[in-house]
């Protein structure tokens, strides 16, 4: 159905408005107004005016006052107020102005930039004859088309409605966009540029020659091959203790922004198949303390999940959230997910957060306030993650540790060194301008967040953590685990190739020193899982049988002298990051679970080489985590009673 405006051709004036209307200029308050509770009797704002008395003098000088103290548009102070719903609002302007209000059924013309418009409010509805425009002004756009002599040519929605009325008018270009930005930038750096028939072909030659050389000379292929790997996850384990060193210094902290210093801030929260926890996610969003006219929520969930929309509907009490709905298109991963929000982020930071999580109350004004006082070379900052359900049961014990150890050591510790960080999937905050410079996020890269993390540091930004914390869900069944981690080692296969394809590149990107560190995630990251096990059963049967303490020959000495001190070493960078993050995370109930760490590696293993074959069979399958089943998620101590 096309939505045509029962009007004449829109006169000079209007169509001036409607273009203004995307260089529309923020609404900025009198400088050194001091924090101090709004008060009534205030002036009441330009774009307010039009409501006249109809909620009330005072709660229009409130919000006046309000939106002077948060140095917000006097419109989004009064929405997120929540003293008039934004229905209500866009048609009283369209009543004030004398154009048709639109709730839906409008179709947009397709001849436009729809990230441009989604910033401007403003877009060409489609249709014969001359131009007509759907319009959703916010701040001082609203006053400027108060004063239009006529509004002839022009229809009102509100912005919500805009954006899904774009997002519909621009279905396959989004999808195509959300699926392709970042190999359109750069394809060698997208996980969708697989190896090419070149690259298979020498992988297959060396493959062949590796297999007719030991068949030829079988010790010393035997002795070549574990010197190689002794060499490479004795990188490993070095730089593990360097960074769980590194990670007992202190962490910066940041001096509070007033709430009219901190910035607009966009959150994104992928969704698939989540009704059962939509209604605590919005609950945990709702204590988040930042001023809500600053708050830009977005909930992304795929256009075949109905049931997730209508719990995410029922649920939102305000404005300021907003649901997204994905169009139909490949991959079906959540960084597409999350690129088909980005062009509609209204932030200066952009923060990503999962379903199940409940963040710090005081993490987005703890972000804000390190972005204010960082470098601009500062383009993510990743917070800790903390398992809340660990009481579940064994796994759900050794998951904690895991985490514990990750993000409060081992991401610290590099951050310290300024090293590369492989971003967790969570509670990661951006400069929203730099994210969208880099083409978000890889939409074939099924740990997205790793690969990210890497990309920024390619371009010449750093990552650092800061202490705040989110606490999630771990899985406590052994399938939907068995999964998640299948998933997460394969993301991190296609993150090796991908930035490890081209070496003398990754060289010059990030410079020696982060390149060696690179290879030793890599080697920890994706070669560990497969080997430890046979690593640990070889060493075990060569301390049997003597052959280890007792070796003959040079070469023997040698291979035995790197076993031993990996078997050690090997340990202490196991147990040490895991024993700093624990007491960190206060998990002191847990050091008897520390003798379960080699089941816990074992699983591991049997998750890596179910990834290898994913890789080979399915490389962008996403394994969707099922959240809510938690037996019980203990109460975090930041949260209200």
């Amino acid at each position: 159905m096309v939505y045509r405006v029962e009007n004449d051709a829109p006169s000079a004036a209007a169509f001036a408005s409607a273009a203004a209307f995307a260089s529309a200029a923020a609404f900025t308050s009198a400088a050194g107004f001091k924090r101090a509770a709004p008060r009534a009797g205030a002036p009441v704002a330009p774009e307010l005016a039009f409501l006249g008395s109809s909620i009330g003098d005072g709660a229009l000088a409130r919000a006046s006052a309000e939106a002077r103290w948060l140095g917000v548009t006097a419109d989004r102070a009064l929405l997120a107020r929540r003293a008039i719903g934004e229905d209500a609002f866009y048609r009283a302007l369209a009543a004030r102005i004398g154009a048709p209000f639109v709730a839906s059924g409008a179709t947009l013309a397709d001849d436009f930039d729809y990230a441009a418009a989604a910033r401007a409010g403003v877009a060409p509805l489609a249709g014969r004859g001359a131009r007509r425009w759907l319009v959703a002004p916010r701040g001082r756009a609203i006053a400027a088309l108060g004063a239009l002599p006529d509004a002839n040519g022009l229809a009102v929605t509100t912005p919500r409605r805009f954006d899904a009325f774009v997002r519909a008018a621009h279905a396959e270009k989004i999808a195509q966009d959300a699926a392709q930005s970042v190999a359109r930038l750069e394809p060698r750096l997208s996980a969708a540029t697989g190896p090419g028939a070149a690259s298979r072909i020498l992988a297959g030659a060396l493959l062949a020659g590796a297999i007719v050389l030991a068949a030829l000379f079988p010790a010393q292929a035997w002795f070549v091959v574990g010197l190689a790997l002794l060499t490479a996850f004795s990188a490993a384990t070095v730089l593990r203790l360097f960074v769980a060193a590194a990670a007992l210094a202190p962490e910066r902290e940041a001096m509070p922004l007033a709430d009219r210093d901190l910035p607009v801030y966009t959150v994104v929260v992928a969704l698939y198949r989540e009704a059962a926890v939509a209604g605590a996610l919005v609950q945990a969003l709702e204590w988040l303390d930042y001023p809500r006219a600053k708050l830009d929520i977005k909930f992304v969930v795929e256009h075949d999940d109905p049931d997730t929309a209508r719990a995410l509907a029922s649920a939102i009490p305000g404005v300021e959230y907003e649901i997204v709905v994905a169009p139909p298109g490949a991959p079906r991963t959540k960084p597409r997910a999350l690129n088909v929000a980005l062009p509609f982020a209204r932030g200066d930071l952009v923060a990503v957060y999962d379903a199940e999580d409940a963040p710090d109350l005081d993490q987005l004004r703890r972000a804000a306030a390190l972005f204010a006082r960082a470098p601009q070379d500062i383009a993510c900052l990743q917070a800790r993650l903390v398992i809340d359900n660990w009481s579940d049961n064994w796994l759900t014990k050794l998951f904690a540790i895991d985490y514990a150890a990750l993000f409060d050591c081992i991401n610290p510790g590099l951050a310290g060194l300024r090293l590369p960080i492989a971003l967790g999937g969570t509670s990661n905050h951006f400069r929203a301008q730099i994210l969208r410079g880099l083409g978000g996020w890889d939409a074939w890269n099924v740990t997205e967040d790793a690969d990210l993390g890497l990309r920024l540091a390619r371009c010449g930004y750093r990552v650092e953590t800061f202490v705040s914390r989110t606490y999630e869900e771990a899985p406590r069944a052994l399938a939907p685990f068995l999964h998640q981690r299948v998933r997460w080692l394969k993301g991190w296969m296609q993150t090796a190739y991908v930035h490890a394809r081209d070496p003398r590149a990754l060289w010059r990107n990030v410079g020696p020193r982060a390149f060696c560190a690179l290879l030793a995630m890599f080697v920890a990251n994706v070669a560990s899982p497969l080997v430890w096990p046979f690593f640990t059963a070889l060493l075990m049967a060569e301390l049997w049988s003597g052959a280890l303490l007792a070796p003959h020959g040079p070469g023997a000495l040698l291979f035995s002298t790197m076993a031993l001190w990996l078997a050690l070493g090997g340990l202490a960078a196991m147990v040490w990051p895991a024993s700093i993050g624990m007491r960190r995370q206060r998990l002191g109930k847990l050091w008897p679970y520390l003798l379960l760490l080699p089941v816990w590696h074992v699983l591991l293993a049997v998750a890596g080489w179910w990834a290898v074959h994913d890789v080979c069979r399915r490389p962008f399958f996403w394994a969707k985590t099922t959240h809510g089943q938690a037996l019980k998620r203990l109460r975090a101590p930041h949260m209200p009673r």
